[in-house]
This record gives C-alpha cells, sequence and structure tokens, in this order.
C-alpha cells in the first residue's frame, strides 16, 4: 500500500489514515473503512494493539510486504458476517503462526513475497501445455480467506490462445474454531475473467468428467489430511448478503439466493453436516457409495472413468505435497499466547480420530448451479 519500512509497531489509530489511503477493492469505500478502523479503535483497542504487534512481526521479518494491508485485514468485512474485529484479530493470528510451520522454507518466501507457489503438477490433457495447482496469498480485499488455491490450465503453442486460465479456485484460512484447528473455506468460485474462459464441457473433459469445484474440495480435503486439520465451511446463512440491509434490494435477494444455493449444493454433495455458528463441518475423506449395479454401462463407465482419475491424482498430490508443504508437529510449541491463552502451533482440542489414515474416494456431482462452473 505504502511501501514504508517501519522501524518499530505503529499506533492503533494509524490505521483511519491507512483505510483513507487504501486502494479500492472488496466493495468497502475508503471512507466507509475508515469509519471502521475509528469504531474498532474504541471498541477493540487491546486486541488492534496486539495485531499491530503481530502484523508489524511479520513485516519486520520479511513475511509481509505490506504492513497497512496486513493490518487492515482484521477491519475489512469478513464472509462470516458474525465475526467482530476482535474475533479477527484472533483467526488472524492464529493463520500466521500457523503458515510459518505449514510450508517449506523457500515456498513460504515465495509467498511472502507476493509469488504463487506451484502445489502440483498435474497430468495435463491433450491440448495443453500444463495443468496445476497454485496457491497465493488472496488479494487485500478478498473477503473469503488469506489464501487463494487455484486450479489453472494453459493450452500448447499450437493454440492461438495461450494465457494461463484460472477455472476453480478456492478461498480459505486456517485459525481455531471452539478449540480446534480449522481449515475455513471462505468461498468457492469459477473463472471470472471476462475473456480468458474455457466453456463447461471443455473443463469437464480436461478432468476427466469431474466438475472443477468438486475435485477443488476434494484436494481441500487432502490438504485439510496432510496439515491434519478439521475441514470446515461457510454456512451460507452467514453470508454478508444474507444481512437485512443486504436483502432490501429486489436485485441483491436474488444474487444472495444464487450465491446461497451454490454453497447448498457443493456441502449437501459433500454430507457437509451442522458445526458451530456459521460453519459447516466436511468430512475429512469422500467415500463413493454409488450402487454400479444401479447404473446403466455407460454411466458405469463413466465412474470408472472419473475413480480412476482421481486414484491416481490423489496418489500424486499427496506425493507433490511434501516437496513444498510441511507437516505440523504435535510437539511444538510456540512462544505466542492469544487472548484465549491457547499456544500457537499446538491447537487444543484437536481429535486425531477424525482423521483416517486410509484415502478413501468421492462421488461426483453429476450436475451443479452454473455459478459453480
Amino acid at each position: 500500500m505504502d511501501g514504508v519500512a517501519y522501524k518499530q509497531a505503529p499506533g492503533v489509530w494509524r490505521s483511519v489514515g491507512w483505510a483513507l489511503r487504501s486502494p479500492p477493492g472488496g466493495g468497502t469505500s475508503r471512507t466507509r473503512l475508515a469509519a471502521r478502523a475509528v469504531w474498532a479503535s474504541l471498541r477493540h483497542h487491546e486486541a488492534l494493539k496486539r495485531w499491530m504487534a503481530v502484523a508489524f512481526e511479520q513485516h519486520s521479518r520479511g513475511l509481509a510486504s505490506d504492513l497497512p494491508a496486513l493490518f487492515l485485514r482484521a477491519l475489512r468485512p469478513y464472509v462470516h458476517r458474525g465475526q467482530s474485529a476482535r474475533d479477527r484479530t484472533v483467526q488472524l493470528t492464529d493463520h500466521v503462526d500457523w503458515l510459518e510451520s505449514a510450508l517449506q522454507p523457500a515456498p513460504l518466501r515465495q509467498l511472502a513475497s507476493g509469488q504463487t507457489v506451484v502445489l502440483a503438477n498435474l497430468a495435463a490433457p491433450r491440448g495443453y501445455a500444463h495443468m496445476r495447482l497454485e496457491l497465493q496469498r488472496a488479494p487485500a480485499h478478498s473477503p473469503e480467506g488469506e489464501l487463494l488455491l487455484s486450479l489453472t490450465l494453459q493450452r500448447d503453442d499450437s493454440i492461438k490462445v495461450m494465457q494461463p486460465v484460472d477455472v476453480a479456485a478456492v478461498a480459505f484460512s486456517v485459525f481455531r474454531v471452539q478449540g480446534k484447528a480449522c481449515l475455513a473455506i471462505g468461498g468457492v468460485r469459477g473463472q471470472r475473467h471476462p475473456v480468458l474462459r474455457l466453456s463447461p464441457v471443455e473443463i469437464t473433459q480436461a478432468l476427466q468428467g469431474w466438475k472443477a469445484p468438486v475435485l477443488m474440495l476434494r484436494v481441500m480435503q487432502e490438504l485439510a489430511s496432510f496439515w491434519e486439520l478439521h475441514l470446515i465451511g461457510l454456512d451460507p446463512a452467514w453470508h454478508p448478503v444474507q444481512g437485512w440491509d443486504y436483502l432490501l434490494s429486489k436485485r441483491h435477494k436474488e444474487i444472495a439466493r444464487r450465491i446461497a444455493e451454490s454453497y447448498t449444493v457443493l456441502w449437501e454433495h459433500f454430507d457437509a453436516q451442522r458445526g458451530p455458528t456459521g460453519w459447516v463441518v466436511l468430512p475429512p475423506h469422500s467415500d463413493d457409495r454409488l450402487a454400479a449395479t444401479a447404473l446403466s454401462p455407460e454411466k458405469r463407465a463413466r465412474q470408472i472413468q472419473r475413480a480412476d482419475y482421481w486414484i491416481r491424482t490423489g496418489n500424486q498430490l499427496r506425493t507433490e505435497f511434501r516437496n513444498v508443504l510441511q507437516r505440523p508437529d504435535p510437539h511444538a510449541r510456540l512462544g505466542r499466547l492469544t487472548e484465549s491463552q491457547t499456544l500457537q502451533g499446538h491447537f487444543s482440542g484437536y481429535d486425531t480420530r477424525q482423521h483416517g489414515d486410509e484415502p478413501q474416494y468421492p462421488s461426483v456431482l453429476e450436475s451443479a448451479p452454473v455459478s459453480l462452473l
């Protein structure tokens, strides 16, 4: 935002000026963000002071180049509308502490400098140069999470348009919910670029019959298992567009309905259960319970193709994750304490019995709303 190298932690009230100079985006004006900064500084001053110290430490160690942008994350609207600025400071502290132990040193430096980290190079279908899973920091104004996992395809040199295309993305963060370490999915989206797009049929063919959002959620299950985290997703009833002030507009009501439908279809496919307030709990693995005898020969062949693709992809992910990511150390105890006085890096309440060692394979969503594709 300002490129300034700070020698000491600024005061909390500096955030008001930062908000007034912040770049536009995220649907929140500078004036409104500044008003949120004033209100939070009055009501949650001590919590923001602690978060400023954490953000400054990240900045001084080279893990965050833009101190104002990082600090303002606690003041910007979050996709879970039930979170206060105080709640966000705890969640963000959890996340930055976890992130240091989740990636190996070189990828962590890449991520800190704003570069994209390639988690896995998947087998590219015919006609494509590559298909990758890429991890990057979410934009500073993104309300859905701190990290963005994208599925990117690029056609080969024989095709005229060769720019990479993001066909799906998942925004997420890691923090504690009711004392348990959770990988929290705030948003799942399809393509957004107005020109660089692939048709839904082309994407499904490239993924051997899988819908892109479903495959991305399966990847998130693998990541949660690797990092030994519980997997949760946003309850659409707690999305900001479900707030009374947003629903006063007829146009906004239709947007809210479509967003809620997209979340609900995806969560129901994965048999998500109601969890803590504002969240649903997704299983660490998804079983394939389709009865092969009940399928026609054509459907059975497609199901076998999808299952075979996932077996190969899942095995590849578990291998390539080890080259980029790190498993948590159950004995590691970091020095920082948050307001709840729980040691970071060793979250309380984690139940290892919920995470099996043997991978199981999911059924495939046969159809999905257009907004998911």
